[in-house]
């Protein structure tokens, strides 16, 4: 079912850098649903049922970070916690420092913080699954530096910067590129992409942190044959090497998305990527997209026994709805969406040479 919701009601609080407990209590007006997101849209609690009276209190562990962008000199945005709330609800709130590790995330597009467009309608928002990591994850900060558009030859000049001095034992640093890479020939797979994934492996333990090692989400763009055409495998390839070589968790998105989307055809799976009316995305999930992602990234990090980590990841909350296929989308109906795609070009991508087409 889809929702509708205006601007929500956002609370912030002045303080300096660093882990925070915030302590909510929130008090239902009527009969309502409600959210709870931080700082920039990063997801707390979803879909909250409450009935009119009655009270919650919630605890969420925030982080506050400066950051570093392209496009200006540092972007202070580690000055506040910010909490944005919506449903027919009263929210008080109470702030204290906490000493907890930090999970650090650096990425693309794919993993970012992405805002929301209002009136607010989940298939038409982006989402990053970096922004949805903090309702998986107890007792643990997440700081998202990914940003769209980004590399990770861009990320080690500029993103990296901003948590550089910060990164100590007990934190985590996560990284997952590719789909930029993949438009600079000094950032082919085995050549410029993994050595910088060496450099932030290594800078990661020289601090005391734990680097984890993703592979890129697939995009879904497919095949006549209703297969995934294969875009970033390569990268995926090196990025499981340079997990071996380094001894280094690997979380495989690519593999999970792949596997998770290609069963469902292009008619049901591109409704896990932004669309609105005509406009399509392939590459950028939504919302409902983003949160099965980020749960896939937890239930790895789960198995995956990263001590400090793993043992937090809350596992009553990565159950993932079957997809239900579209009771009139049968083969023909994937292999007209294939047909309108490569009248604009985006069928006729060839394999081997792993071209991006996010921008179409």
């Amino acid at each position: 079912m889809e929702k509708y919701i205006n601007e929500p009601l956002v609370i912030d609080t002045s303080v300096p850098n660093g882990n925070y407990e915030v302590t909510l209590s929130v008090k239902a007006h009527t009969d309502t649903v409600y959210s709870v997101y931080t700082q920039n849209r990063r997801f707390a609690v979803i879909d909250e049922k409450i009935k009119a009276g009655e009270e919650r209190e919630h605890t969420l562990i925030v982080n506050v970070c400066d950051y570093k962008r392209r496009d200006a000199e540092f972007k202070v945005a580690g000055v506040k916690i910010s909490i944005a709330c919506d449903g027919d609800i009263t929210v008080t709130s109470a702030v204290s420092p906490a000493d907890a590790p930090t999970l650090y995330i650096i990425g693309d597009s794919t993993v970012t913080d992405q805002p929301a467009e209002y009136p607010y309608t989940p298939h038409k928002t982006y989402c990053g699954w970096g922004q949805v990591m903090p309702m998986l994850l107890n007792t643990v900060a997440v700081s998202n530096h990914a940003e769209s558009g980004s590399t990770t030859g861009e990320t080690r000049k500029i993103h990296f910067t901003a948590i550089a001095d910060k990164l100590k034992a007990g934190d985590f640093l996560m990284m997952e590129f590719g789909h930029n890479d993949q438009k600079e020939d000094s950032l082919k797979a085995f050549g410029g992409y993994i050595e910088n994934l060496r450099y932030f492996i290594d800078f990661a333990r020289e601090k005391g942190a734990v680097p984890i090692v993703n592979s890129p989400i697939n995009r879904i763009i497919f095949n006549s044959d209703d297969t995934i055409l294969n875009l970033l495998g390569e990268y995926r390839d090196a990025a499981e090497a340079v997990s071996r070589e380094k001894n280094t968790a690997f979380i495989d998105m690519w593999t999970a998305t792949t596997e998770f989307f290609e069963p469902l055809g292009l008619y049901t799976a591109k409704r896990y990527f932004r669309y609105d009316g005509d406009s399509q995305d392939y590459t950028h999930t939504n919302d409902i997209g983003g949160v099965i992602a980020a749960k896939m990234c937890a239930g790895m990090i789960k198995s995956a026994g990263i001590k400090g980590l793993s043992e937090y990841v809350l596992a009553d909350r990565l159950d993932i709805e079957k997809p239900k296929l579209e009771p009139n989308a049968p083969k023909e109906y994937n292999y007209q969406e294939f047909t309108r795609l490569k009248s604009i070009g985006m069928g006729e991508v060839p394999a081997d040479l792993d071209e991006d087409i996010s921008h179409i």
